[in-house]
């Protein structure tokens, strides 16, 4: 399934267990009339422990970090779900745009 600007992912780390995507690098396609999301799409701001003793949550960036190997959206691949995003992955897409067959 496609992702998309909003969808859910997992961050694969404590503090901020799921976070959405935050605005596409790419505008020009949408999927269900919503922005499709490309490797590279920041995820939005959320928090991660630090190493003190005992951790602590600080501020923390991410990116989708995979997409499709031959659909892609402006030169860059469009995210689908089960990517990699952050440490962790997408969980959330279109329910009916797929991308190569998922």
């Amino acid at each position: 399934m496609a992702v998309r600007e909003g969808d859910f992912l997992t961050t694969g780390h404590g503090c901020t267990s799921i976070t959405t995507l935050a605005t596409s690098l790419i505008r020009t396609v949408r999927a269900n009339g919503i922005i499709g999301a490309v490797r590279g799409t920041p995820v939005s701001p959320h928090t991660i422990p630090n190493n003190d003793d005992p951790p602590k949550c600080v501020s923390h960036s991410a990116v989708l970090n995979q997409g499709s190997p031959n659909v892609l959206i402006g030169g860059i691949p469009w995210g689908r779900v089960g990517d990699s995003a952050d440490f962790g992955a997408m969980i959330s897409g279109s329910l009916n745009v797929f991308v190569n067959g998922r």
